[in-house]
């Protein structure tokens, strides 16, 4: 086995991800379907439509609105211990056929199956060959898709609905390998919530701007406050700070703080789903560990401010997802923006 790490002692072996794929639900399969395809290029909106009454569409990504004049694709989510065969799908594809045949929904530019286990070997052959792909589900409508489009009737192959399958191009039939299911999610917010293995995409820097954007009005409303209620003078514009060097510099490395802590948000909004509320529950963490000294008295709101960034930086953050990213300009920024955001006030 060679030799072991304490992750290895305390969590047992990882699991492959190609391998776990195989130990979802039915449910999950279709949830991990729809985050996978938050990774393609080119879709506006993404929807799970799986379950009862989805007329054969489990996962769609449309590249506009959601309207029967926008392109989009179908993710047939099928989860099977074994490759798909062709009589895993048959039923799946004549129900899809009748609902665009009945114009319940347009034809969409590809329809892909996604299996853990990937396709077998007749299916992948029937895909790459689409003209015998259709003449062997007609053969076996009657076995496979009669009794199975609708649950109210049997729906046979004849009349116009045969002239629409006869007429209908099978090469939008397509498959997903497992494999590229693993590479496309990896680079998803919701790679890591599945099969760990850290946070590997990467966190970039923000510039920060000459001028304070609209983004920090409020916090350096309150930075200026605070320098004011220290220097005991009527209220600083930002063009009074060059009087000022302690404040002007003092200023100029909160821009920088907060602007990181900005990048940490971005960070993980790229690394961590966002329904965990992940940097939120950060800043919730880092508003407790000091709002008890931000009410504490304090000879001025400057004085309240240093004091503050000083215990930020001494908090104890072990078990946060995001924690072996926080830097001590992150905490500095994170107190900013909860002043962005009226939580912590420095004057009262």
């Amino acid at each position: 086995m060679g030799p072991l790490t304490n992750e290895d002692v305390l969590l047992g072996p990882r699991i492959d991800p190609v391998t776990r794929l195989a130990t979802f639900s039915d449910a999950d399969w279709e949830q991990f379907v729809l985050e996978w395809a938050t990774g393609l290029n080119g879709y506006k909106k993404i929807r799970r439509v799986g379950g009862a009454g989805d007329e054969g569409r489990d996962v769609i990504g449309c590249v506009g609105e959601f309207s029967s004049s926008d392109p989009w694709d179908n993710f047939q989510c099928k989860h099977f211990d074994d490759k798909l065969a062709p009589t895993h799908v048959f039923a799946e594809v004549g129900k899809f056929l009748y609902h665009t045949w009945k114009g319940h929904y347009s034809t969409p530019r590809s329809y892909y199956f996604v299996s853990p286990k990937g396709v077998g070997p007749k299916l992948h052959g029937f895909l790459e060959n689409p003209s015998e792909f259709k003449a062997e589900l007609i053969a076996v409508w009657p076995k496979h898709c009669a009794d199975s489009v609708t649950s109210t009737a049997t729906i046979k192959l004849e009349g116009q609905l045969e002239d629409w399958v006869r007429g209908f191009d099978f090469s939008i039939f397509k498959d997903v390998a497992p494999h590229e299911l693993i590479e496309t999610h990896r680079h998803t917010p919701y790679f890591v919530a599945r099969f760990g293995g850290g946070l590997v995409r990467p966190r970039v820097p923000l510039e920060v701007p000459e001028a304070p954007a609209a983004i920090e009005t409020r916090y350096v409303e309150q930075l200026l406050e605070a320098y004011s209620d220290y220097l005991k003078c009527p209220l600083l514009c930002l063009e009074h700070l060059d009087k000022y060097e302690k404040m002007r510099e003092h200023l100029r490395r909160q821009r920088k703080h907060f602007y990181e802590a900005e990048s940490l948000r971005n960070f993980s909004r790229d690394n961590l789903p966002e329904d965990g509320r992940h940097f939120e529950s950060l800043q919730d963490e880092i508003f407790d560990g000091i709002i008890e000294t931000v009410r504490n008295a304090h000879p001025s709101g400057f004085e309240r401010v240093n004091k503050v960034l000083e215990v930020a930086q001494a908090l104890q953050i072990t078990s946060h997802p995001l924690i072996s990213q926080v830097r001590v300009g992150d905490r500095h920024g994170i107190c900013h923006q909860l002043a962005n955001e009226d939580r912590v006030k420095w004057v009262e």
